[in-house]
């Protein structure tokens, strides 16, 4: 789906974070929290407001930025600076499909599966 930033270049080399609606119509900014996030960032172009956004829900696969150490099979929420963490309750976003243990800055596949897990 395409949006504009809320602040251009704001998202310039923040592909496969999450990201959140804006204050005006049409626009998005990194995610401040699990619950807000709408999707994940896919493209942004330098200088170009124009971004494009992949939404959350829609089922299948979507790289996401791991923020730490996440093992395979564990299910994901939203950390700072739009990157995921593992997490056993709350509104989960995911599971994690890749191999191993990531890293943090490590792109990771993950099944895009929203779901809320009481605490």
């Amino acid at each position: 789906h395409s949006f504009v930033e809320e602040t251009v270049d704001a998202l310039l080399n923040q592909e496969h974070k999450l990201v959140e609606l804006g204050a005006a119509a049409g626009s998005v900014k990194l995610a401040t929290s699990a619950a807000n996030a709408v999707g994940v960032l896919t493209e942004k172009q330098p200088g170009n407001p124009h971004v494009t956004v992949r939404l959350l829900g829609k089922g299948g696969t979507v790289k996401m930025v791991a923020s730490g150490i996440i093992n395979k099979g564990e299910r994901l929420t939203w950390a700072a600076g739009g990157n995921v963490a593992s997490a056993a309750t709350g509104f989960l976003l995911g599971r994690k499909l890749t191999q191993g243990a990531s890293a943090a800055g490590d792109v990771i596949e993950v099944l895009d599966n929203p779901i809320t897990i009481p605490a």
